[in-house]
């Protein structure tokens, strides 16, 4: 258990900090016209995206079993999905720029 919360955490503070730089690259190709809690919301995703490889990788390294990798990785891209909705329905209720 113990080396399974190193892992997670090793991967969530990497996935957070790379998280920043994907969302900055996304938000120059495409901007959010959402407002604050869009760009909260897609700045978790690509956080969340983004924590899954490192946290393998740490998992691999300590040891972890397969299905607690395996198992960990999907709850993270499960809830990078569950990220993904409410961004986009909150983009999609957003007024666009492009529009006009």
């Amino acid at each position: 258990m113990v080396d399974w919360l190193i892992a997670l955490l090793i991967g969530a503070a990497f996935g957070l900090t790379i998280g920043v730089r994907i969302a900055r690259e996304s938000n120059r190709k495409q901007p959010v016209h959402g407002g604050k809690l869009a760009q909260t919301f897609h700045y978790l995703a690509c956080a969340g995206l983004s924590t899954m490889l490192p946290f393998i990788i740490a998992g691999v390294i300590l040891g972890l079993p397969f299905l607690a990798l395996f198992g960990t990785a999907l709850g993270c891209l499960a809830l990078t999905a569950v990220f993904l909705l409410i961004y986009a329905g909150i983009e999609r209720a957003a007024p666009s720029t492009a529009q006009r």
